[in-house]
Order: C-alpha cells, then structure tokens, then sequence
C-alpha cells in the first residue's frame, strides 16, 4: 500500500519554515564572525522547531579521532559541555551517523536494540532525533534534539525538519569553525614572533654583556665564549683587570630563559664590576652580588656564579663559588684540582654569607670555568658529557691558547652530542699560560 500524498498545505508549510530558518540563519551568520553564537542560535532554534528539551551539536575537525565537542543546554541557554551526555552516548550516536550516514530517530536510546551497550546507562536524554552535517560529502559532525523523558515517537515531519536545519546549518557552521581555526592559528604565529622578538632581544642583552676580546693578564692569556641554545639562557662570562697586579675572572648562570634571566644577568654583571673594587674580598664581593640578586631576581630564581681573582705577582688565586659547576685547576702535568669553597647560590638569602680559598696559581697552571650546557649535553640515547670526560678532555689536552682549548673542548662537546638538539647554553672559559701562543 502507498502511503498518502502530502498535502500541499504541509509542503507550504516545510518550505515556508526552511526559507524562515534560511532567512535568520543569514541574518545571525551576517552579524557574528564567531562559532559559537552560530551554534547558540541553531540549537536555539532547532528546539524551538521540534519542541525539544534539548538540542546538541558536535563538530568533528579533519582528524576524526579528535572530535571538538559543543553540547548547548536549550533549557538554560548555556553550554553544557561535553559533560551533558556520556561518553558512551555520544560516541554510540556519532558512530551510528558515521555508518549509516542518515538520520536516527529513536523514542529511548537507553532501550534501542540498536544500542545494546546503552541499555540501563544513565542519560540526560532518552527520546533523540539526530541527523548527519555534510560538507562535500563528508560528515562534518552532527545536530541532536532531544526529550529528557523517553516515549517520542518522531515523525517524518519532525525527521524532515531537521534534515532542513542539517543541510543549511553544516556549511555555515564548518566556515565559522575553519574561520575560528584560522584565527588562533593567526593569534600563534603572532605570539611565536612575540617570542621570537623577546628571545632576539634578551640575546642581545646576553651579548652585550660579555668581553669582546681575550684579555692578557701577566703570564696568562683569558679567553671566553658562549655558545647558544635556542632558547636563550642567563649564561655569563667576564674578565677585567682590577689594577697593574690583579685580574678578575667570573662566570654565571641564571636560572630562566629570555628577557627576564637576560635582565639578571646585567644585574650581576653591573654589581659584580662595582664592587670588585681590588679592596674588597672576593667574599666580601659575592655577598653584595648576592644581595643584588635577592633584590631583583623574583621569587624562584636564582644565579649560580664563580668569582676569582689571579694575583700576577704573588702568582695565588682566591675565589669563591657560590653553588656553580667546580672550575677545574690544571696543574703542570695535568693534575687537576677543583674550585669549590664558597656558599649557597645567589638569590636565595638575602643574608647568605660565603667563604673564599686561596691557591698558588703559577706560569704553568691553568684554569677551566664551564657552565653545566657542557656537562648536561645530551646526546640521541639522553647520556650525558658528563664531568669525568670533560676532566679527563682538560687533562689530557694539550698546551695550547685558550681560544683553540676552548674550541678543541666545543668541538668534543658537539661531537659527542651528535644529531641531539642543544638543551641549553654553552659556556667557557679559559685562562692559560701565555707559552701557548
């Protein structure tokens, strides 16, 4: 037997209500650029159509797998989350739309034979109608409507209804969605520049700070090099004369990337000069750099360091290392000795005291200051340089100017880390005797 035509009259009627949905759907997408006062509207709208308790849609991106999921609530106007249906609910529908790429009418989804692992699992919807967003063929997500008790029986006019609101609503909605992708994906690439820009700067800071030239202090050459990551660090380096018979030498690292650890940096650089004074201790010295840093450094930072002075006529060094990778004192013969009193690092107490040691420092003996990017390099299988290498490296490397050590060291550094990125900025420093020039 034929089912009965449909009347004209219920025909005016669907093409009427399509050009009225077609009509404000212009009208919202006209005056909203943003996904999800579109979708507010729809569900709105939808519920309002098929005199639902609820109305949901879920958009689905390229990938499947990773569906964005909106849920909107008619009866309180607000979205409800994921959170408003299971898990199991969701993905039984969403699944049942996938393969069968047509509409799924059912008076109580929790007793569907269809959806036999739904049954007696607790839902906040039970009768639901729900229909297939296409976009070229492809299913683009899908829109929901829904009553919170079970017994519905959807009719063909509320089936076509909703096929209406599917077919004009999915190539709005997937515009407005790829609008809104795009849109973040411009707002990333905005801050990646902002990124960009702030690590250019705190580079330059970094760089500026440090000597441009080797320095020839009596018997010894100095010499320093920093080697940056990609992310930039608070790496640091100086040497400077304190008068006709002293130099000073110091590394530092600061614990931070960017703008704020290069800021820090200057911070110890500007105190470390104004108090090396050639009166005052080395001790006496780190305690008011540690001060400084205390005052500036912010909460949760904090700066590693190693100050000494050489005295080029009593041939003696004095230091102190307050919490910085131990220097290491090559003696003639490649005896080696490692720099470590002195204290806490800076940052920490404000009234953190340090004591300093004193060591003959002869033509013949030379010194190696490092950052721990040397020993922490990394290579493809996470094994570390690591101190003993880097020991074994200075004793037994040749007699030669601080510039080719520190080099030959760089190079053993990158050899070992091979492929691996560099995690972390690279300092050297080197004070050698003048014989090997």
């Amino acid at each position: 037997m034929q089912e009965p035509a449909t009347p004209p009259t219920a025909d005016a009627g669907r093409l009427q209500t399509e050009m009225e949905f077609i009509s404000e759907l212009c009208t919202v997408v006209a005056g909203n650029s943003d996904l999800q006062p579109i979708l507010d509207w729809i569900v709105s709208k939808t519920s309002a159509l098929l005199d639902a308790d609820e109305c949901s849609i879920r958009l689905v991106g390229m990938d499947t797998s990773a569906p964005h999921t909106l849920i909107v609530d008619h009866r309180t106007g607000h979205e409800a989350g994921a959170s408003s249906w299971p898990l199991a609910v969701k993905a039984s529908v969403m699944g049942f739309l996938m393969a069968h790429r047509t509409e799924l009418a059912t008076p109580d989804i929790a007793d569907d034979p269809r959806f036999a692992g739904l049954r007696g699992r607790p839902t906040p919807v039970r009768a639901m109608l729900a229909a297939p967003l296409f976009v070229d063929g492809r299913i683009t997500g899908m829109i929901a409507a829904g009553d919170v008790t079970p017994g519905r029986e959807w009719s063909r006019g509320d089936a076509q209804l909703l096929a209406i609101v599917s077919a004009h609503s999915a190539g709005v909605l997937e515009k407005a969605r790829l609008r809104e992708e795009e849109e973040k994906k411009r707002q990333l690439e905005l801050e990646a520049a902002e990124r960009e820009k702030e690590l250019l700067l705190a580079r330059d800071i970094q760089m500026r700070l440090l000597p441009e030239q080797p320095l020839v202090a009596g018997p010894w050459r100095i010499d320093g090099r920093v080697v940056p990551a990609r992310q930039v660090g608070g790496d640091y380096f100086d040497y400077y004369m304190l008068g006709p018979g002293r130099v000073a030498v110091a590394i530092a690292d600061v614990s931070g990337k960017g703008v704020p650890a290069a800021l820090l940096v200057s911070t110890v650089q500007g105190t470390l000069r104004a108090f090396s004074d050639g009166v005052r201790a080395p001790k006496q010295v780190m305690r008011e750099v540690n001060r400084a840093v205390v005052r500036h450094a912010g909460f949760g930072r904090f700066v590693t360091a190693f100050y000494a002075e050489v005295d080029l006529v009593a041939n003696r060094v004095r230091w102190v290392n307050a919490g910085h990778n131990y220097p290491l004192l090559r003696r003639e013969g490649g005896r080696i000795e490692t720099l470590e009193t002195g204290g806490v690092p800076l940052g920490l107490f404000a009234d953190a005291e340090y004591e300093e040691a004193d060591e003959p420092f002869t033509p013949s003996d030379a010194l190696l200051l490092y950052s721990d990017g040397v020993t922490e390099a990394i290579d493809l299988f996470r094994s570390e340089f690591g101190d003993e290498r880097l020991r074994s490296s200075w004793a037994g490397g040749p007699v030669e100017t601080p510039d080719r050590t520190i080099t030959r060291l760089l190079t053993e550094v990158a050899e070992f880390r091979g492929e691996a990125p560099q995690s972390d900025d690279i300092t050297v420093v080197v004070v050698a005797p003048r014989s090997g020039d």
